[in-house]
């Protein structure tokens, strides 16, 4: 009976072991001090880095277009020409002017050298002419002398003295006369001037030069309207519309629109909270479908923030981000929807993995203390999409790593793996 009793208490205590199970086991992260370098994501749009609108601002028709909506086209190609029949006739109208007007200018530059040579030449014959009518009258007088010194002896009559007075006034009036010549050479050298930069010969050459450019101005002005008449691409892109035909006349008409795309911008529409840290410059990435299949292919392409714009209409919070990406293969098109993600400055503090929050919230968390789940609430900094930067919480604190795994509440018991303090898990094998 003894042994019976024993028997039966034996089972009873083993019975009420196998009716209390020990706690769950849940995964557990030491909450840590640590960088995070987090990211925002927005959804935008791709948008052309420019669209070019292409004119004609000549009044001839066109004579033939040579591109479509839709053709990827350089810059400097032929996209349409126009009829030059008329201004090319003027052409050669005008440069036949610029010759007739350049052959009148070099005859007036001869002919002013005529003139200076010949104005040379009579102001040194006057100069001539005056030192003999000087050398004359110096004969003259001195002659003039000896017969007085004669007549005065009664060695010549006074009639020969009379005649050489007569000699001596002539020679006077001779020398008056030359020097009168030379004064007027002098005065007629210098007023048409002394070479061909002086002078009335100067006004003539500066009329018949100016002629000559204003002829040339001509012809210079219409090679280039003929060379606009051939319209080309002024940037690389895709011809994105084509308002043209041959036979219109298209002066004054955008003809075409250029997409400007081996950059674009992804359009990245944001909140205040979204923008407060967002700068320019800061590195970005954008995600965009690129196969539009049944099992899709994400491409990401990197860029730089070009720009944030203050909000779109006055009295909202609607911001506008700006992303400049490279898109040189032009896989890239306008209108594509993307997903931005912006990287903001870097953080440090707590870190925790999003899986550790309870709701979408993102403000409690489970910690395990004493083999005890504790909800407790904390306060988010940053996130990275992987990690999360948090206030309120103590370093080393015991996290559930992921809620969605574990079915234990606040208030439940539970047996933590993972993320123990290294001194706690030296100790355990002595306990």
């Amino acid at each position: 009976m003894l042994l019976s009793l024993c028997t039966g208490c034996g089972n009873k205590a083993e019975a009420a072991a196998k009716a209390t199970p020990p706690p769950p086991q849940v995964q557990t992260v030491a909450a840590r001090e640590g960088n995070l370098s987090p990211s925002v994501q927005i959804a935008g749009v791709i948008a052309p880095y420019r669209q070019v609108a292409v004119t004609a601002n000549l009044s001839e028709p066109l004579a033939d277009v040579d591109v479509v909506e839709g053709q990827e086209v350089h810059a400097g190609q032929v996209l349409a020409r126009q009829l030059t029949d008329d201004l090319e006739a003027q052409l050669a109208s005008s440069e036949r002017v610029v010759s007739e007007d350049a052959a009148r200018y070099a005859q007036t530059q001869y002919q002013t050298t005529a003139t200076t040579a010949q104005n040379n030449t009579g102001v040194t014959s006057a100069q001539d002419a005056l030192r003999e009518a000087q050398v004359n009258l110096a004969g003259a007088q001195t002659d003039l002398r000896r017969y007085q010194q004669l007549a005065a002896g009664g060695y010549i009559p006074e009639q020969t003295l009379d005649q050489q007075r007569v000699v001596v006034a002539s020679d006077l009036q001779a020398v008056q006369a030359a020097r009168a010549n030379l004064q007027a050479a002098v005065v007629n050298d210098s007023a048409n001037g002394n070479g061909q930069n002086a002078g009335a010969q100067l006004q003539e050459i500066e009329a018949a030069r100016q002629a000559v450019d204003a002829a040339q101005a001509t012809v210079n002005q219409l090679k280039a309207e003929i060379a606009r008449a051939v319209i080309v691409a002024p940037v690389d892109g895709i011809v994105d519309s084509v308002n043209a035909n041959p036979g219109e006349y298209p002066s004054g008409r955008q003809l075409f629109t250029i997409e400007q795309n081996s950059r674009v911008y992804a359009v990245l529409p944001a909140s205040t909270a979204q923008v407060l840290s967002v700068r320019r410059g800061a590195a970005a990435s954008v995600e965009v479908n690129t196969s539009y299949s049944a099992n899709p292919r994400w491409h990401k392409d990197r860029g730089v923030v070009d720009a944030v714009l203050d909000q779109v209409q006055p009295g909202t919070t609607n911001f506008t981000v700006k992303v400049l990406v490279d898109n040189a293969d032009q896989h890239l098109h306008a209108g594509m929807p993307v997903n931005g993600y912006v990287d903001l400055p870097t953080v440090r503090g707590l870190l925790i993995p999003d899986t550790a929050f309870i709701d979408d919230t993102r403000t409690t968390v489970y910690t395990v203390d004493g083999g005890v789940v504790h909800q407790k609430a904390v306060d988010e900094v940053a996130d990275d999409g992987a990690q999360a930067v948090v206030t309120g919480l103590a370093a080393g604190e015991l996290v559930i790593k992921n809620v969605n795994a574990v079915t234990v509440g606040n208030g439940d018991r539970a047996q933590p793996v993972g993320g123990v303090p290294k001194s706690t898990a030296s100790e355990a094998p002595s306990k």
